[in-house]
C-alpha cells in the first residue's frame, strides 16, 4: 500500500495511526473507513484522487490505531470525537470529509454538529447510520450488556494462513479478494502458529443502541455543505426501504450510482474517483 503512514495523539481515542495519499498543497480530505476496515479502503482510490490531500486514518480499534482500554465500549457517538480530534491533531482546519459506510455515518454526524469545520461531504456507499424502531431499545441494551459479560473471557483465535480469511472477506463482502487482500493485511498480524486480528474483538459485539429513523431524518437535515453520495448497484443502500426518505431530507445532494456491491470504491475505483473529483471541481 503506497502512501506516507503517520500517527497522532488524540485526547479521547489515544494513538491514531493513518496514510496520507496525494499533493501535500491540495485541498485536504479527513478519510473515514467502514466497520472493520481499516485506511486500506481507500487505497485502489487514491491514485485517481491524485489532486487532493488525503488523510486516512484507522478508526479506534481497528487497524494499527489504539484499542479502547477495558470496559470503554466502541460506541458510533463516540467515533465522532475521535475524528475531530484526528482533524485537529493534523492541524486541519476547514476539510472535506470522505467515508466509507461506518465511516460515512460518523461523516454525517460530524458535519451535522460542526458545519463550520466540514467544507464538503463525500459519502460512499452511505447515507446516515443505522436506525431501529424505539421499541426495541431495551432488548438491544439487554443484548449488549450480556454480550459485554463474557467479552473479555474470549481466547484469541489463531488463524494459520491468511488465505482463508481473505476469501472470507471477499465473500462476506461481495469483494474481490484483491481488495479484500489489503484489508485483512492491515487487521492481522503474524504470531508463531499463525495469524490473530490486529483489530480489537469487542468491535464485533452488540451496539448498547440505535437511533430511531426519525432521529436519523433530524440529523440529515441538518447536513448544509455540499454533499456527493457514490451508490452501488448491488450495494447495501439501495436495497433498503429507508434511502428515498433519507436522500429527501439532505438540503442538497449530487447522487450517482456505479457497477459493484458495498466496496465498489475499491473494486471499481475509476468512475467513483471521477465522480468525487468532478465534485470536488465545483466547490473549489
Amino acid at each position: 500500500m503506497i502512501g506516507e503512514p503517520f500517527s497522532i495523539e488524540t485526547p479521547s481515542a489515544g494513538k491514531i495511526h493513518g496514510v496520507r495519499w496525494g499533493n501535500p498543497n491540495a485541498p485536504a480530505v479527513l478519510a473515514l473507513h467502514g466497520w472493520l476496515d481499516n485506511v486500506a479502503t481507500f487505497a485502489p482510490l487514491s491514485p485517481f484522487l491524485a489532486d487532493l490531500q488525503i488523510f486516512a486514518i484507522d478508526l479506534p480499534g481497528h487497524g494499527f490505531s489504539e484499542h479502547r482500554p477495558p470496559g470503554v465500549r466502541y460506541h458510533l457517538l463516540d467515533y465522532v470525537p475521535a475524528a475531530l480530534e484526528s482533524a485537529d491533531a493534523l492541524k486541519l482546519g476547514d476539510f472535506i470529509l470522505m467515508g466509507h459506510s461506518l465511516g460515512g455515518a460518523i461523516s454525517g454526524l460530524l458535519t451535522a454538529a460542526m458545519p463550520d469545520r466540514i467544507r464538503a461531504l463525500v459519502l460512499l456507499e452511505a447515507l446516515g447510520p443505522l436506525s431501529e424502531p424505539e421499541d426495541k431499545v431495551a432488548i438491544r441494551l439487554s443484548d449488549s450488556l450480556h454480550a459485554y459479560q463474557s467479552a473479555y473471557a474470549r481466547t484469541p483465535t489463531v488463524y494459520p494462513e491468511l488465505k482463508a480469511l481473505i476469501k472470507m472477506r471477499a465473500d462476506v463482502g461481495k469483494m474481490t479478494e484483491t481488495s479484500a487482500q489489503l484489508l485483512i493485511e492491515r487487521n492481522t498480524y503474524r504470531i508463531r502458529d499463525g495469524y490473530q486480528w490486529r483489530s480489537d474483538s469487542r468491535l464485533r459485539l452488540p451496539s448498547p443502541f440505535y437511533f430511531s429513523e426519525a432521529q436519523v431524518l433530524e440529523y440529515l437535515k441538518a447536513i448544509n455543505v455540499p454533499t456527493v453520495i457514490i451508490l452501488g448497484e448491488d450495494g447495501l443502500l439501495l436495497q433498503r426501504d429507508t434511502l428515498a426518505a433519507r436522500l429527501a431530507a439532505l438540503p442538497e445532494a449530487d447522487v450517482h450510482r456505479f457497477r459493484g456491491a458495498h466496496h465498489l470504491h475499491m473494486d471499481n475505483p475509476r468512475p467513483v474517483a471521477e465522480a468525487i473529483n468532478k465534485f470536488i471541481s465545483t466547490i473549489a
